[in-house]
């Protein structure tokens, strides 16, 4: 998320957290213009399928890793400030929905509820899950937010109690899907959580861990194999999250990218959270727009996937350009994703 990266107390940034917090957008574009232009079902999304939980994990694992050490645990603010975030983040997507249904009548899940159905299905919407909702992946995050206060409340009393409730957190999905009752808010958090366990240790060893390059290919290989043989449940899921965060990271840390390149990836690292509003946004607009065209379907994938990427980097470079030459740009954007 945006600006969660701060190494420790001197707040200089970590560039591979960044990296891959930037690869993941790119895949959630991805991940989305299939959603818009291709499908929602068909054996690609196996491959695929980790990076929302992605997303969520590495949340997790940047608010354990940065947030003790740059507060502290006897340090009010840090409670203040991940109860405020994940309520603002809440808001947020309860904003953007409501601007969604007012102004869009269809995206790749069909008609769009409108501001009634949002408000019939709220119940449904924040406490499990609406696959009709946009921006869906801000709930569970805006969750894991003001759960982790608690969390970093109760690590004061027992050192192991992230370990304890993330068991319970995975204990309560595997019920709940034993049950018939999935719930993937529910199963969102509990990765978030994950994250968090492996957070809260120390940034050298999280680099020792990935600094074996053909452990983590070789895992990553047998994995995809795994997925392609059996089929992808939670649990390879969850280990999927794992090793494709570990791969990426791994790849911020040896990249020998151009400038240019890593550059634009740590940028939309950066502004992870305004990137994956900002995509949605301008696929929503590609969908409605581009058949106006009569485009073939071909001609139709290759612009709308073209500009989806294209108009992804264009506008976080804006943003980022905006904020950098005007104070009001800056707060503003600080107020609402910071």
């Amino acid at each position: 998320m945006d600006g969660m990266d701060r190494q420790g107390k001197s707040g200089d940034r970590n560039p591979a957290l960044d990296f891959t917090k930037g690869v993941l957008v790119l895949f959630m574009v991805l991940y989305h213009w299939i959603n818009y232009f291709v499908g929602v079902e068909g054996a690609f999304y196996t491959y695929i399928r980790f990076v929302p939980s992605a997303f969520i994990f590495l949340a997790g694992f940047i608010m354990a890793n940065i947030y003790p050490a740059k507060y502290g645990f006897g340090n009010s603010r840090l409670y203040v400030r991940l109860v405020t975030r994940g309520l603002k983040l809440l808001v947020l997507f309860t904003v953007l929905n409501v601007t969604a249904n007012m102004f869009i009548e269809r995206s790749y899940k069909g008609a769009m509820p409108g501001i009634e159905g949002l408000i019939s299905n709220a119940a449904t919407i924040y406490i499990s899950w609406n696959a009709r909702v946009s921006f869906g992946v801000l709930v569970p995050i805006g969750y894991l937010l003001v759960l982790s206060a608690v969390i970093f409340l109760a690590i004061r009393v027992h050192k192991y109690s992230v370990h304890l409730i993330c068991a319970a957190l995975f204990l309560c999905v595997w019920f709940l899907d034993l049950y018939g009752s999935p719930n993937p808010n529910l199963s969102f958090i509990a990765i978030g959580i994950l994250g968090m366990v492996f957070g809260f240790y120390p940034i050298e060893k999280v680099n020792n861990w990935v600094g074996h390059p053909y452990v983590v290919v070789g895992l990553n290989v047998g994995y995809i194999l795994a997925i392609s043989i059996y089929g992808i449940g939670y649990v390879m899921q969850v280990i999927g999250v794992c090793l494709s965060v570990m791969l990426i990271y791994l790849a911020g840390v040896t990249s020998t990218a151009s400038g240019v390149l890593r550059g634009t990836i740590i940028l939309l690292g950066k502004y992870s959270l305004f990137g994956y509003i900002a995509q949605i946004g301008l696929l929503q607009l590609l969908q409605a727009n581009l058949p106006l065209f009569n485009l073939n379907i071909w001609a139709l994938w290759i612009i709308s996937f073209v500009g989806a990427f294209t108009l992804t980097i264009f506008t976080v470079r804006m943003a980022h350009y905006i904020r950098t030459r005007t104070h009001i740009a800056d707060w503003i954007y600080r107020v609402v994703f910071s």
